[in-house]
């Protein structure tokens, strides 16, 4: 018994003798990571196409899906301080029907999407603005929805690393 006693003792002795390593003083930062993503469309967008699906990473990573029937600028906010991380963004475009397509005037239409991702790291005040054309094509209607039914899908978006460092990558929902 008087062993066990010493034993015990000698170890509470020495748990209580041993410290962390390092400073618990020392706040810990956080990394926040804001993206702004902005797609805007042109005036004959929505005259080709029934509805536009707009895929997205959200605030905790998760993949979100908004549906644009119309209109000319879909916009998101999203901020994540889980890493690593993704921020991205894709669009499906869904080409109208060819009855509805008869229907529309003998014309050269135009049709643009444009893409902007706004990031922002509050880690050494990085900070990255992009545009880039997803979709543009220009010519009488058939050319146009053909064009489309190839070219319907197009996405963008930056992978953070566990530290907050970007690189581009071509998402996939």
């Amino acid at each position: 018994m008087k062993k066990n006693f010493i034993l015990l003792a000698t170890l509470i002795c020495c748990l209580l003798t041993f410290s962390a390593c390092g400073s618990d003083d020392e706040p810990k930062t956080q990394v926040t990571a804001t993206a702004e993503y902005t797609i805007k469309f042109s005036p004959d967008f929505f005259k080709m196409v029934k509805h536009v699906n707009i895929y997205y990473k959200g605030t905790n990573g998760e993949n979100k899906n908004d549906v644009m029937t119309s209109g000319t600028e879909w916009k998101k906010t999203i901020t994540t301080t889980k890493f690593p991380a993704e921020l991205a963004y894709k669009i499906v475009a869904e080409p109208k029907d060819d009855e509805d397509i008869a229907k529309l005037a003998e014309a050269n239409y135009e049709i643009t999407v444009d893409g902007y991702m706004s990031m922002s790291l509050d880690k050494e005040s990085f900070k990255y603005n992009n545009q880039q054309t997803m979709m543009s094509k220009t010519g009488d209607k058939a050319t146009v929805v053909q064009w489309l039914k190839s070219n319907k899908e197009k996405s963008y978006g930056y992978r953070l690393t566990k530290d907050g460092t970007p690189s581009p990558y071509t998402p996939v929902f």
